[in-house]
């Protein structure tokens, strides 16, 4: 993969995260709409466990890859921690056989990521078992204003669900069971112009992946009786690239809305602090 198709995956990856940073003042624009009337109110739960699921495929052979995994938001905290296992392409075989990698993320006070990976010993020889990535400090290196990061108050799971704040012309498709609740299914388009609407950093952040997927993404969502979002799908293509189309889909479960959990990040003597690899 080039370095070119590998900034365009990164791009679409950082999505979710950028709409976290500015969906809050949109709540009142969009809670006419069912699901995004959801996705708010989900927002607000004290914690929860998610299961999620994705894949990734451009238009060569030997681009494809598949995740899935686990994890536990403290929203309160602004803490959570998850867990994925990889199955990357026989070409990939550098990274090893379906990789691991745990996460823990704290966004109470700017964007802190702790990750563990067996994929790290070529990245960074010779580290702790625990790398630590600070992206409020990576962004002032590079010169990037990310204050808007220490308003986030849930960790990386909950991030999709800002991305149905921007949820437009839902239709209802039926009634499914999901993890044994029943629940109404939906079908939606997120409207990526409406998303950003009033906030100049989410819309900078959304401008070059518009060139590539256009304005409006389908979507769809699963929603329980209580009016929270039990599940939702995102899929969309870069479909305008120089080199052909590239597709991506996220599955994403929530369940066991405040449970108890604890997030704790690792000791100080496990922990290589890498930020400044982001800065160069």
């Amino acid at each position: 993969m080039t370095l070119r198709r590998t900034h365009l995956a990164f791009l679409a990856a950082l999505v979710p995260l950028a709409a976290g940073c500015g969906a809050a003042g949109l709540r009142d624009t969009f809670s006419l709409d069912p699901v995004a009337s959801a996705a708010t109110k989900t927002q607000r739960v004290t914690s929860v466990r998610v299961a999620f699921s994705g894949s990734f495929s451009g238009p060569w052979a030997g681009q494809q890859f598949s995740f899935r995994g686990n994890g536990a938001v403290d929203t309160a905290a602004g803490t959570g921690s998850m867990h994925f296992s990889f199955d990357f392409p026989p070409t990939s075989a550098i990274l090893g056989a379906n990789p691991s990698l745990d996460m823990i993320v704290q966004s109470q006070h700017g964007f802190v990521m702790y990750m563990r990976s067996p994929m790290f010993a070529r990245a960074v020889p010779r580290s702790k078992p625990w790398l630590k990535m600070d992206l409020s400090k990576a962004a002032a290196l590079k010169g990037i204003d990310l204050g808007s990061l220490e308003q986030l108050n849930q960790a990386d799971p909950m991030q999709s669900l800002r991305y149905l704040t921007g949820a437009a012309e839902s239709r209802e498709l039926g009634y499914d069971k999901v993890r044994g609740v029943f629940t109404k299914h939906y079908a939606l388009t997120i409207d990526l112009v409406r998303l950003a609407k009033g906030n100049s950093q989410l819309q900078d952040a959304l401008k070059q992946l518009r060139r590539f997927t256009g304005t409006k993404l389908p979507a769809e969502a699963w929603v329980d009786e209580q009016g929270l979002l039990r599940k939702l799908t995102l899929g969309f293509t870069l479909a305008r690239t120089p080199d052909g189309p590239f597709r991506m889909r996220f599955t994403e479960e929530l369940y066991d809305f405040g449970a108890a959990v604890h997030v704790n990040t690792p000791p100080a003597s496990q922990v290589t602090d890498a930020t400044r690899l982001l800065g160069r």
